[in-house]
């Protein structure tokens, strides 16, 4: 039926008369009715009838009032009692009312008694359904809570004003610390701390609801231990903080470098066969005629060899790069020129897919220290990416701009952002997100970016909100760690 508001209720009335009004009352309201006449046939009928409300007098031979009451309270903890009875005592009401009864009604059994009935029932039904819900989201809330302090990740909320921990789990009160600021902990436990607390500072004013930003911390402790620090936006009423997530990728980076060696030696086998059947296709080519579907054939199985050469050699130079044996040269480099060359470098690739690539803001005035190739590259990765992930009609960005000692170069896009929690592993070997797996790549162009910056002493840092685009930020420093030679050898990435 469609007014029904509860499935089985149990009548306790020793009137038999009063129990076959009541239960002409309620039967427009309910599914099925059980009478008992007593408390102890109640407690009988209950073995093989469970009531989701029951109606009791207040009154009966073997039980009264409070004790009444009591009794199926405790019987049935879960269960809505409705106190029916002649009395129009307060004194019995509040009674009731103090050991458990959801409401009270007088039995006057005149015209108005069904509708008192069915509005007393129908309260009833609305709060039992709002606590059944508390009591879920209760359980639930209980279970995430013991989900966060168990977990290996540390994970803490900071106070978006003075940076005081408002809360901590185990993990990250063992990896960060407590009893302090956020920033001070930063500062005192971890590499290039300082640093990054200025910029956390900075962050926690700009973050707007559903943004995150994306860094990485390493242990000034022995052996040093390194992480993915994530901070993302939590409004509360008029409290402003962030949810600070420190993921331990260690042992990922430990698996990563055996993963290498294995990769590595494959690579090398290949490359010996690819550029045989390449040179081979290159002299059948010269020697068809030019308009031949044998000529054609040729040229296509050459390109797909040179495809999985430059394919290979991109798995080796992010091999050498992780190794440290990519020699990176810094130099004076005028920062307008590299921003230019590549813009127009992906030009085309703009322009056919309706997207408006430009330069933006660039408030630099000195040169950039930094190795041309590997700058180049970084920005082109950046500048395609973007591309490949913001829709037609959208706009990317190239901003640079300066602080003290660092010079940041920033590539904006209106697309489609990226989840906070896909965030921490972008920058990842091979690693391509479920929602972009249709999109050509190989999952390597973040993990060279965050490398080449790496290399230069430089940081890497997202910005991103899901349906409204990205930032990626990459800062070079104005006096790179090069040797004796000039170079930059040792990656700061392992």
């Amino acid at each position: 039926m469609d007014n029904q508001l509860f499935d089985r209720v149990l009548i306790i009335e020793d009137n038999d008369s009063h129990a076959m009004l009541v239960t002409r009352a309620v039967r427009s309201f309910v599914n099925s009715v059980r009478h008992a006449a007593s408390l102890q046939a109640a407690r009988e009928a209950l073995r093989e009838f469970t009531p989701d409300l029951v109606l009791t007098d207040l009154y009966l031979g073997d039980a009264n009032r409070a004790d009444l009451v009591r009794a199926i309270c405790e019987a049935l903890p879960s269960v809505p009692v409705i106190v029916l009875t002649s009395s129009s005592s307060l004194e019995d009401a509040v009674a009731a009312m103090k050991v458990g009864a959801r409401d009270f009604i007088v039995k006057t059994f005149d015209d108005q008694f069904k509708e008192a009935l069915s509005f007393a029932l129908k309260r009833v039904a609305d709060l039992y359904t709002l606590e059944r819900e508390r009591l879920r989201l209760q359980a639930e809330l209980a279970l995430l809570q013991r989900a966060i302090e168990s977990s290996d990740d540390a994970l803490g909320v900071i106070d978006g004003d003075d940076g005081s921990i408002r809360y901590a789990n185990q993990s990250f009160t063992r990896v960060v610390g407590s009893g302090d600021s956020f920033f001070n902990l930063l500062a005192a436990r971890f590499a290039k701390g300082e640093q990054l607390a200025v910029i956390a500072r900075e962050k926690m004013q700009q973050l707007s609801p559903g943004s995150v930003w994306q860094s990485q911390l390493s242990s000034t402790e022995e052996p040093v231990a390194h992480y993915d620090v994530t901070f993302s936006v939590l409004v509360a009423g008029n409290r402003r903080g962030i949810v600070v997530w420190l993921r331990n990728v260690t042992e990922q980076r430990r698996r990563e470098r055996f993963q290498r060696e294995i990769l590595s030696t494959t690579t090398h086998d290949l490359k010996g066969p690819l550029g045989a059947i390449l040179l081979s296709t290159e002299l059948l080519s010269e020697a068809l005629p030019a308009d031949s579907k044998e000529r054609q054939l040729a040229v296509r199985i050459g390109s797909s060899a040179q495809n999985a050469l430059d394919l290979i050699e991109e798995f080796l130079s992010a091999r050498r790069i992780q190794e440290g044996t990519f020699v990176l040269k810094p130099s004076a480099q005028d920062l307008t020129t590299l921003i230019d060359e590549v813009i127009e470098a992906h030009r085309n690739m703009a322009d056919a897919r309706d997207i408006t690539l430009q330069m933006g803001s660039l408030t630099v005035t000195e040169p950039l220290m930094v190795d041309r190739s590997g700058f180049l590259r970084v920005l082109g990765n950046l500048v395609n990416n973007a591309l490949k992930y913001t829709p037609k009609g959208g706009r990317v960005e190239v901003h640079a701009f300066e602080r003290p000692g660092m010079v940041h170069v920033q590539v904006r896009d209106t697309g489609s952002g990226i989840e906070p929690s896909e965030v921490v592993r972008i920058f990842e070997r091979f690693s391509r997100l479920d929602k972009h797996r249709d999109v050509a790549g190989s999952g390597l162009g973040l993990f060279v970016v965050k490398s080449v910056v790496a290399a230069h002493g430089g940081t890497v840092e997202v910005t991103s909100k899901v349906g409204e685009g990205s930032i990626f930020d990459v800062g070079f420093p104005t006096k790179p760690p090069v040797n004796e030679r000039g170079e930059l050898i040792v990656l700061d990435f392992k």
